[in-house]
């Protein structure tokens, strides 16, 4: 095979999954502005960049090769895979969900009083994750990478990794401020600030998708906000921020390091653009997930249901027993980089870990429950769209689609959206009260 060429089957396997993933942007309406945060329509974003323009881009490149092995021929397996996985995607969200007709429950936060519970949500994300890096001010500036720390305050004992991950909090208090402010037209200038101090905090600890959680939300709301701008407008935003988004994913990848700030040497603006953005860093996850489809079950066994178990004793506490968490992970993707301990920042698509545990039926299966999952939360949202918190609560949980597909390792999407989206969740569960109408009564 000519790997600067498609074969017959790939045309037609890609062509497949490109018609699947446009019938999402159908339900797109304009008399909804929630739509256009519609999470099929994400989930179908993400799957475009992942599965369709990125291996595209790296076969016209000739850039099919990621860390000394070439994977180009294994490349359909992906393909298929992305295939059943979209369509398992569609047939869960056709299925019916019992759902009332009218919300039994509301929460009457209002914009004004969720700013102060986004600043109650930074104090205490920051102040537990400082303790565990002995209240080292350095992590602010991802520019300075000469640790401040104060060794004999740091915490060492057995919830340091709870301590440490209180950090994913702040993504859902800086979203709550946001929203607060540019609502309320209120303390606009503070907010910004502290936003942009959390920015640079998440920069310099080298996670990207903290700050892809953060601002995909803020987007989201930005352009559903109802009646204010025009569809045009709305569309012309959204172009912009998925331009904006893949090009600040890629360069952050480029220079980025874990705990240590910036490596701007690492910094590369003079190769082609598109190259750089389609054959870089976030785009080879399509490469190891199709590498794994081709190893399992010939050269590595299916896992199948270890992957949720892991995922359940994922959140205890390492010290209390030896969980060895992440094992299944680094012996499968060690096994796609021909065992040479090359693995590391290696990831694949969810699909991948479904295929990992049960074959071709997981893609079917975990996919389909994602889709009727989707079907519920849309149908949730339209009954408690009124409701500000409510809007937040669904546009984090929109936003996560993206660990959802692009990070296939069970126990991190759980420990991250315990972390991440949970505590949004918590809160506005916390403060629902009943609805005394007619319509309840009945």
């Amino acid at each position: 095979m000519d790997g600067n060429y498609l074969s017959i089957d790939e045309i037609f396997f890609l062509i497949l999954l490109v018609i699947t993933l446009t019938i999402p942007f159908k339900l797109l309406n304009p008399k909804n502005r929630i739509s256009f945060a519609h999470p099929l329509v994400f989930f179908s974003i993400i799957m475009i960049y992942y599965t369709v323009l990125s291996p595209s881009f790296q076969i016209a490149f000739n850039a099919t090769s990621n860390r000394g092995f070439d994977f180009r021929d294994q490349y359909i397996l992906g393909w298929k895979g992305a295939l059943l996985s979209a369509i398992s995607v569609l047939i869960g969200y056709s299925l019916k969900a019992k759902i009332r007709n009218k919300a039994t429950k509301y929460c009457d936060l209002n914009y004004q009083s969720l700013w102060t519970i986004g600043v109650s949500l930074n104090i205490f994300g920051f102040s537990i994750f400082m303790v565990s890096q002995g209240f080292d001010l350095s992590v602010l500036n991802p520019f300075y990478n000469i640790s401040m720390s104060y060794d004999f305050l740091t915490y060492q004992g057995s919830f340091r990794n709870y301590f440490k991950h209180a950090q994913e909090i702040l993504v859902a208090g800086n979203f709550l401020i946001f929203a607060s402010a540019f609502s309320t037209q209120k303390k606009m200038a503070l907010s910004f600030a502290i936003i942009l101090i959390s920015t640079g905090f998440y920069l310099n600890s080298g996670f990207r998708y903290r700050l892809f959680f953060l601002f995909s939300s803020i987007i989201l709301f930005l352009i559903t906000k109802e009646n204010k701008y025009k569809i045009n407008t709305v569309f012309n935003i959204s172009i912009f921020s998925l331009i904006f988004i893949i090009f600040f994913m890629t360069y952050v990848g480029q220079i980025r390091t874990y705990g240590t700030g910036f490596d701007l040497s690492s910094l590369n603006l003079t190769g082609d653009f598109l190259k750089n953005i389609f054959t870089e860093a976030e785009s080879s996850v399509f490469i190891t997930t199709s590498g794994l489809l081709n190893i399992i079950p010939e050269k590595y066994p299916f896992q199948n249901f270890y992957p949720i178990f892991k995922a359940l004793i994922h959140p205890l506490p390492g010290d209390l027993f030896d969980k060895n968490a992440g094992d299944y992970l680094f012996k499968a993707v060690n096994m796609v980089y021909g065992f040479r301990n090359i693995y590391h920042g290696a990831a694949y698509l969810n699909f991948g870990e479904y295929y990992l545990m049960f074959g071709w039926f997981g893609i079917f299966i975990f996919n389909f429950l994602l889709g009727y999952f989707f079907k519920k939360l849309w149908f949730w949202i339209n009954l408690h769209k009124e409701e500000p918190l409510a809007l937040l609560v669904y546009f984090l949980n929109v936003s996560f689609t993206f660990m959802i597909i692009s990070r296939g390792y069970l126990p991190q999407q759980l420990h991250l959206y315990l972390f991440t989206v949970f505590p949004v969740n918590l809160i506005y569960f916390y403060n629902l009260k009943p609805k005394f109408n007619s319509e309840s009564a009945k």
